[in-house]
């Protein structure tokens, strides 16, 4: 599968959710929402990780997909949804804050990435490793190999589909980035999970630098900084090349709601 029929799909999609739209009111305005295009165009690409794995990162200075990982000890399980589903092969982002749970520092992409991968990137409008084990598709018959590839969209014109949502499923733009749930939720036919069930995803082949043109800016907890001379390296190059970076206090003890919090915030100044 290629561009041609990530077109095709995402055309599809456009045009279910705006018959959706007509048949499940509030009816939306006719044409996007100021605030809808400008989030939609410009929201930043998300990659989260573990304290261990953002320290693996920093050192070498690349996102690694999780088959370039394996033969240095990151062994892929049968049943992992990345081999079910034949995503192995892919660095993961989300457009949004960090979604991922269990995960403490962070790095956020400028949406030109996606330019720089339209030709072998694609987009998904939900978490596709979640179709295995955390979401309900209305149609059981339907494998998830299959709800996968006919929901896959061309990037970066999957953020026309994003767009649309921000107003046709939720109260306003605003609240997908808060990660607030949608008031419809939409014709995909997914159930269950989280706020993951409806954020775009983004997927780009083998590796992405970290230290790159596209970094926009960096997260991680304050003490994490000061302790790993790899993370404390990468907010070093950060200061000396104007890449935002941020290190917070977590209080309560818990990295990723902190990390989420500092993500949102950032987001807010930079976006609305």
């Amino acid at each position: 599968m290629g561009r041609n029929q990530w077109k095709a799909n995402l055309d599809e999609l456009c045009r279910s959710l705006e018959d959706y739209a007509k048949t499940n009111p509030p009816e939306v305005p006719g044409q996007p929402s100021a605030m809808a295009a400008h989030l939609s165009d410009s929201l930043y690409l998300a990659n989260s990780a573990s304290d261990a794995n953002f320290s693996a990162i920093c050192a070498s200075g690349y996102l690694f997909s999780a088959a370039r990982l394996a033969p240095f000890g990151r062994s892929l399980a049968p049943t992992c949804p990345g081999v079910v589903l034949g995503t192995t092969g892919s660095v993961f982002f989300y457009v949004s804050p960090f979604r991922y749970p269990h995960t403490g520092c962070g790095l956020l992409f400028a949406h030109t990435l996606e330019l720089h991968y339209e030709n072998e990137g694609v987009a998904t409008p939900f978490d596709s490793g979640a179709l295995v084990k955390k979401f309900t598709r209305r149609n059981p018959a339907e494998s998830p190999q299959e709800f996968l590839s006919r929901h896959e969209l061309p990037i970066p014109e999957h953020r026309r589909y994003l767009c649309q949502c921000m107003d046709a499923l939720f109260h306003k733009p605003e609240d997908y980035v808060d990660g607030s749930d949608p008031r419809r939720p939409g014709p995909i036919g997914l159930d269950g999970g989280d706020q993951r069930r409806w954020t775009h995803e983004v997927r780009v082949p083998d590796r992405v630098a970290v230290r790159g043109s596209h970094l926009q800016a960096v997260f991680a907890p304050r003490n994490r900084v000061a302790a790993d001379p790899a993370v404390e390296d990468l907010f070093k190059w950060c200061a000396t090349e104007g890449v935002d970076h941020m290190s917070f206090d977590t209080p309560r003890g818990d990295d990723f709601e902190a990390l989420r919090q500092k993500c949102r915030d950032y987001i807010r100044r930079k976006l609305y």
